[in-house]
């Protein structure tokens, strides 16, 4: 018996450990992420370039560990049977050059903001939640990371900053839209808002 009982422990301890180690991998590679992100637009081969090299360069690195179509579905929710298939790809596409430009624009004329991540949480066999501190500017933000393993590996599936869900938030407005609205009109709005110069956490949908 005690046999089988210390076989099961030694179990639990694999299994824990394992664990631990996915935990820390997803917090290094989100770290490492995110610091190649601020290199593209901060670096000093970055200095020189437009707003919209340094959009490409943010891509590159976030699209290489991360799939940005999994967030914005979640965002767009049961709205996303209301498009065509084409509405569709062009609503991801357009939306993730909003969240670029937005990203890139809000850091402007800023100095590269200090991020630091924090503890990471198991929610759940498959989800876990890393947090972060931001300190921009003499100004201390708090972000949470929620991340879900999936078939394509480990991806982020909502980020809350400052207690606002970013899916949330974006699903709100896009249920207001689709209320009256269709995809065409939607795809019209999008590219609006790409045209304007300035862009952040007050631009509406």
């Amino acid at each position: 018996m005690l046999h089988y009982f210390y076989r099961f422990i030694i179990l639990l301890c694999l299994i824990a450990g394992s664990s631990v180690s996915a935990q820390e991998a997803q917090r290094e590679k989100l770290q490492s992420t995110i610091d190649a992100a601020l290199d593209a637009i901060y670096s000093s081969g970055s200095s020189s370039l437009s707003d919209q090299e340094k959009q490409s360069k943010v891509r590159q690195v976030v699209e290489a560990n991360y799939d940005l179509d999994v967030i914005i579905r979640r965002a767009i929710g049961r709205n996303w049977r209301l498009m065509s298939e084409a509405e569709q790809e062009e609503v991801l596409e357009l939306v993730k050059q909003l969240v670029l430009k937005a990203y890139v624009k809000g850091l402007d004329g800023k100095s590269r903001p200090k991020v630091s991540l924090g503890e990471v949480t198991s929610t759940s066999s498959s989800r876990m939640e890393i947090q972060s501190t931001i300190v921009l500017d003499g100004q201390t933000y708090y972000v949470l990371y929620r991340l879900r393993e999936m078939h394509s590996g480990w991806q982020i599936y909502d980020i809350v900053a400052e207690n606002v869900s970013v899916v949330s938030n974006y699903r709100e407005q896009l249920d207001d839209h689709f209320r009256k609205g269709s995809g065409a009109e939607l795809i019209a709005r999008l590219k609006e808002l790409l045209q304007h110069e300035e862009i952040n956490e007050d631009t509406k949908i």
